[in-house]
């Protein structure tokens, strides 16, 4: 009999996108799973209506949160709910997502391929552009100040990423990992809202001797940061991208690497985003300056948290 492979999902405000997604996962053809999903505090409206259009299907487990929890808090809710059914594996996706039918299997082949001590994922094309590549994990710019680059982005698949191979870095888009891994490295640091949850969980999993895989035989279809407006310039993602790559390094970084990397972000990154803002707004007359000063907010945010070390409740000031 095939091992459990528990689904772990989250909806927030994007019924459409979350039915869609769970109609791609009826159809695997892989037949021992179960989706568990939960609304993570919908407006009522959006919940009643996912309530009423859900599948009437025993291998789907649904919960409804009265307040967003966040991104890493609400899968830690469903890890931990999961536990009643005592899977051996775990599938994280993100619920603006088509996945193939082979794909659950071929992530369970290639976790088994590794003794179940990896997280996999897989190859990951463009929702409305299906012939075009969103991601295929990352690569080190410099390893030893956890600088990646993106790899396949917007590439035209003509087989250059085929095969089974180890990444410096994967994204949660979608991963799966064994039981054995989740009892090792637990779940989603609270100290994250949404951006960096992904990276301080696979550097914690790399810490204690697992391995970030990438096949191509895995297949899914993502749409990208639906649930938040989209990335482009939005001062959301500024304000959680700067905190998120600080903490990551103060984490996981020697002190003198982490000095070293807190005023690269502040030159290279605050700083600078917020200059151009201003040549733009001057003599393009296009305006982000919102973008720039979320950036800012993460900053002070990051210095606040350095001595508190509060949990992330996704607070974002005006």
């Amino acid at each position: 009999m095939e091992d459990l492979v528990v689904v772990v999902l989250l909806n927030y405000n994007q019924n459409d996108y979350t039915l869609k997604c769970i109609e791609s996962l009826l159809k695997s053809d892989y037949n021992n799973f179960k989706i568990y999903l939960i609304d993570n505090g919908s407006t009522v409206e959006n919940e009643m209506e996912l309530s009423r259009k859900l599948p009437k299907d025993n291998r789907l487990v649904y919960t409804v949160l009265k307040d967003n929890i966040g991104y890493g808090k609400g899968t830690n809710y469903i890890l931990d709910k999961a536990l009643e059914c005592d899977p051996q594996y775990y599938l994280i996706m993100n619920n603006d997502t088509i996945i193939d039918k082979g794909a659950i299997k071929e992530l369970v082949s290639t976790s088994k391929e590794y003794n179940d001590e990896a997280l996999v994922t897989g190859k990951v094309y463009h929702y409305d552009q299906p012939e075009k590549l969103q991601f295929v994990g990352f690569r080190y710019i410099n390893k030893k100040n956890l600088s990646y680059v993106r790899m396949g982005v917007d590439e035209v698949d003509n087989g250059q990423y085929e095969g089974t191979v180890e990444r410096d870095m994967i994204d949660d888009i979608f991963v799966l990992h064994s039981a054995k891994v989740y009892k090792k490295i637990g779940g989603y640091s609270p100290y994250f809202w949404v951006n960096g949850v992904n990276i301080d969980r696979a550097l914690r999993a790399m810490e204690n001797g697992f391995k970030l895989v990438y096949t191509s035989k895995a297949i899914l279809w993502h749409k990208g940061s639906v649930s938040i407006g989209g990335r482009d310039k939005n001062p959301k993602i500024g304000f959680w991208d700067v905190q998120s790559k600080l903490m990551i390094r103060y984490i996981h970084l020697s002190k003198s690497r982490f000095l070293s990397s807190y005023f690269r972000i502040l030159f290279n990154d605050v700083s600078r985003t917020y200059i151009k803002s201003k040549y733009y707004k001057w003599f393009k007359g296009e305006d982000f300056t919102e973008y720039a000063n979320a950036k800012f907010k993460g900053l002070f945010y990051f210095n606040r948290w350095v001595v508190l070390k509060n949990e992330n409740t996704g607070y974002i000031p005006k």
